[in-house]
């Protein structure tokens, strides 16, 4: 009776195995994207992935995001830089009861919206150029070159969003939004020097910080603090263009 039960647990384990390994599937890296300890854009970041980098999907979290395995580290990306082949789409495998007892169903979440979600694209663009783009002063050059305003409007470009070059033209695009009401993905603009005009421009992060290109950052895009340092009292207005 004890040889029939070791048998059965033995062949159980490795009907898990196979299940588990089948699921699995071979992913590529087609825009450069973060490898995140989290499905969310406040996950701390492994590494950049470059194009063309493979990794092995292990489950479909959601419509945005893949949990995978790069170099036997398992972390997340953003499914709108990579390409898992329809065909071999990883799921969750099966639970090993046949007959599992029923569950009360969970409160379905609300789905976040499409503005959410294309904000999370803008951010991490914009985070994929830190240590790549070199601040001067008015300059469009695109990727590699470029002032504040540049900066801004190349990575809302290309989430399709399209954005005026210059300040000036900016700090009217969209819609007002108060500082108290800043979300992920707006617009925030600053008076710089004695000036108190609008001179320089950044993408709201939450939490008080923002994204931006500027001579501050060593030179190129960084982040920066809307509540301490130089910036503290030099916040003027904020646009909602996503």
């Amino acid at each position: 009776m004890k040889k029939r039960i070791v048998t059965f647990i033995a062949a159980a384990a490795m009907t898990l195995t196979f299940s588990a390994s089948a699921f699995a599937a071979t992913g590529t890296v087609e825009r450069s994207v973060n490898f995140r300890s989290s499905p969310s854009t406040n996950g701390s970041v492994y590494q950049l992935l470059k194009p063309g980098t493979t990794f092995t999907a292990l489950n479909k979290v959601n419509a945005w995001w893949y949990q995978v395995q790069v170099n036997g580290k398992t972390g997340y990306v953003s499914s709108g830089y990579v390409n898992v082949p329809s065909s071999s789409q990883p799921s969750q495998a099966p639970t090993p009861d046949p007959t599992p007892a029923p569950q009360p169903s969970p409160t379905p979440s609300p789905a976040p919206s499409p503005s959410g979600t294309k904000a999370d694209k803008v951010i991490a663009d914009a985070k994929a150029l830190i240590g790549k783009v070199k601040y001067v002063y008015g300059k469009n050059e695109a990727p590699s070159v470029m002032d504040c305003s540049a900066f801004t409007k190349y990575v809302f470009g290309q989430e399709g969003i399209t954005l005026s070059w210059g300040t000036r033209y900016q700090k009217d695009a969209g819609t007002f939004v108060e500082r108290a009401n800043l979300q992920p993905g707006d617009l925030v603009f600053f008076r710089v020097g004695s000036s108190t005009s609008i001179g320089h421009v950044g993408i709201y992060l939450g939490n008080g910080q923002f994204i931006h290109n500027s001579p501050s950052n060593k030179g190129g895009v960084g982040i920066g603090s809307m509540t301490s340092g130089y910036w503290k009292d030099r916040y003027v207005t904020g646009r909602r263009v996503v």
